[in-house]
């Protein structure tokens, strides 16, 4: 088969004309009404989209509005987004329709990678040489059909660096930023478990039952093929289900453990499924020094992303600290953002991973900056990210739909996807149940059975998988998992989705007055007397506690770094009281004299010095950024 390149007419960089004659002229102006036809095309393709976005927004106001839970807005953004894409792949042919040449070298050069550009010199009759610059995608063709079908994906579809680069890391930064602290961190132990533990048991066993099953019907696959296949559909993305929880006010605990998980399970799956995809080893057989590397290479990528985030949350934190840029809210805001979305960069660029450096990024700035910000900017950027994150979301949700129809890198397969189903329920209950019963003998309150049910039923999956699995179909079995993960994106939102409601019922979760009736309830028995009343409370029965109250709060390393982030941290990054000057020894006073800000020194102590340190809270602006005090 001949290697074919598409000359795409998308991007005509530029046009560079020797000679004045009139086939030069001709040829010209045909480029202009090329370049300009072009332009008009493109954007009828945005506005298209544009247009799905107000329609999803009227959407989602209706459904609120008339309180519909049979079916979430996600489920109907997927349906917009199914229904443009059967138009424009069977009614826009004639409308997306682009010039294309197959160039053939006479010579048999050989080319050991594909040219991204192509300069191409043509001779109109009559007139001098006329050279154009061309944008090359690659592609293999077989018959005019397929040629019209690539010119319709040329126009509709967005390259996969658009996702990672412009459209998830708002989401990322976003699920940080708005992080409920009170909550998650009373079980944080918990979440952890599940997001590493859990993770990684969902994507081995994911990929180990993937691997019996097309084994037995000998479809052809590696096992590191679907090692990743079930690293990248371990990204779990309850968006639909967090919705549905916030509207019905679901018990505290419950949402805590599926918002923490879904928000940093996406890290450690992108984390894990680039380990799988840059594993390589010179034997046959895994040695036990390939899988400490594969350890290690993990441990380094996910702990280094996690500490760039975090020093460049906490830089930020300090550069408003020690400047007077609150004073204009516009240019603080601004740079609130810019800085954010650096953290991303600079970890891509550092052969780090940008979504999980970008996640805690946002949970520092959440922690610290947001302390520092006037109450203008505190507002804009909450309310900015919250805004872009949802525009986001729903566009990727509609171009889910959308690419079902237009693409031409998606190979689909029934059993395949039958096979990933069953493997991705299986693999789910496979450390939801056992982590959970052991997670039980010392955590208190225990994890009710109803609790691990809803989050073996929380297990959708959105854009993270969507993109990892769309950054590279280069072979057929790519395209396949591609295929099957869009597929299992739609059916998981539209069923799962649309089942909450029903499910939060079925199991007999408390929601709405009941659970805040039961949490205050709670609440009160154990701070009236918690040494005499905890062991009368049913161990399954979720509780609200007092900060203090939580077994988590008086473990030893949580307790260490309460009192770490109190008497240095805060003081040092935020304006928060005591300061530096009164939490470090007094040989410090002239480095801790310039890292005091002046609001700092005009604040007085409200309360004695030692009942601040030992709460382990500041007295001034030390709540940071939580969406239950916002």
């Amino acid at each position: 088969m001949k290697l074919l390149w598409t000359i795409s007419t998308i991007l005509l960089i530029s046009s560079t004309v020797a000679g004045s004659n009139n086939g030069n002229t001709r040829l010209d102006m045909a480029a202009q009404r090329r370049a300009s036809n072009i332009h008009r095309m493109d954007t009828i393709i945005l506005l298209t989209y544009v247009s799905v976005m107000v329609l999803i927004v009227v959407t989602a106001w209706a459904f609120k509005h008339y309180r519909f839970r049979f079916i979430h807005e996600s489920g109907v953004t997927l349906f917009y987004g199914l229904l443009i894409g059967f138009v424009i792949r069977y009614f826009g042919l004639g409308l997306l329709q682009s010039q294309t040449f197959d160039v053939i070298t006479k010579n048999k050069t050989i080319v050991k990678e594909p040219p991204d550009y192509l300069m191409l010199e043509v001779k109109p009759e009559g007139g001098s040489r006329v050279s154009f610059h061309y944008e090359l995608i690659e592609g293999f063709f077989a018959d005019k059909r397929k040629k019209i079908e690539q010119q319709i994906e040329q126009k509709s579809v967005f390259s996969p660096e658009v996702f990672f680069n412009m459209l998830i890391p708002p989401i990322i930064f976003n699920a940080g930023y708005s992080l409920k602290k009170r909550h998650f961190f009373r079980n944080i132990g918990s979440i952890l478990a599940i997001v590493f533990i859990g993770t990684t048991i969902s994507c081995f066993g994911t990929g180990c039952l993937m691997f019996v099953f097309t084994s037995i019907f000998q479809m052809g696959y590696s096992f590191k093929e679907l090692l990743f296949f079930g690293a990248l559909i371990s990204a779990t993305d309850p968006v639909t289900i967090i919705s549905v929880f916030n509207d019905m006010n679901v018990e505290a605990d419950l949402f805590a453990l599926i918002f923490g998980e879904s928000a940093l399970n996406d890290a450690v799956a992108i984390v894990l499924s680039e380990v799988i995809e840059n594993f390589s080893t010179s034997s046959e057989a895994i040695t036990l020094q390939d899988f400490g590397s594969a350890i290690a290479g993990f441990a380094g990528v996910f702990f280094g992303s996690l500490m760039l985030g975090f020093m460049i949350g906490c830089m930020n934190a300090f550069l408003t600290k020690m400047t007077l840029i609150s004073e204009h809210a516009l240019l603080e805001s601004s740079l609130f953002v810019l800085i954010s979305y650096i953290s991303f960069l600079v970890a891509e660029v550092c052969g780090l991973t940008g979504i999980v450096s970008v996640l805690f990024c946002g949970i520092a700035q959440a922690h610290y900056t947001y302390n520092n910000l006037s109450d203008e900017s505190q507002s804009n950027t909450k309310h900015f990210f919250h805004m872009v994150s949802f525009i986001m979301e729903s566009f990727i949700f509609c171009y889910i739909g959308v690419s079902v129809f237009v693409t031409n890198n998606q190979r689909w397969s029934f059993s395949f996807l039958l096979f990933s189903l069953i493997s991705i329920t299986a693999s789910r209950a496979l450390f939801v149940y056992p982590l959970s019963w052991l997670l039980n003998i010392r955590r208190r309150p225990k994890i009710p059975k109803r609790y691990q049910h809803m989050i073996l039923f929380a297990g959708l999956r959105g854009a993270m998988a969507f993109a990892l699995a769309g950054r590279n179909t280069s072979t057929e079995n790519r395209q396949m998992i591609f295929a099957t993960t869009t597929a299992v994106v739609i059916v998981t939102v539209l069923v799962n989705g649309g089942l909450t409601s029903w499910m939060i019922d079925y199991l007999q979760i408390k929601h709405g007055k009941d659970a805040i009736e039961e949490g205050q309830r709670l609440e009160n028995s154990m701070s009236s007397s918690p040494a005499d009343q905890h062991s009368d409370l049913d161990e399954s029965v979720p509780v609200t506690m007092s900060p203090g109250l939580n077994p988590w709060d008086k473990a030893f390393l949580p307790r260490k770094w309460y009192h770490f982030d109190a008497s240095f941290m805060k003081p040092l990054l935020t304006h928060a009281t005591p300061s530096l000057e009164q939490t470090l020894p007094p040989f410090c006073l002239p480095l801790t004299s310039l890292l005091t800000s002046s609001r700092q020194r005009a604040y007085v102590s409200a309360e004695p010095f030692n009942t601040i340190v030992q709460s382990g809270i500041p007295l001034i602006d030390g709540s940071g950024c939580d969406e239950e005090s916002v």
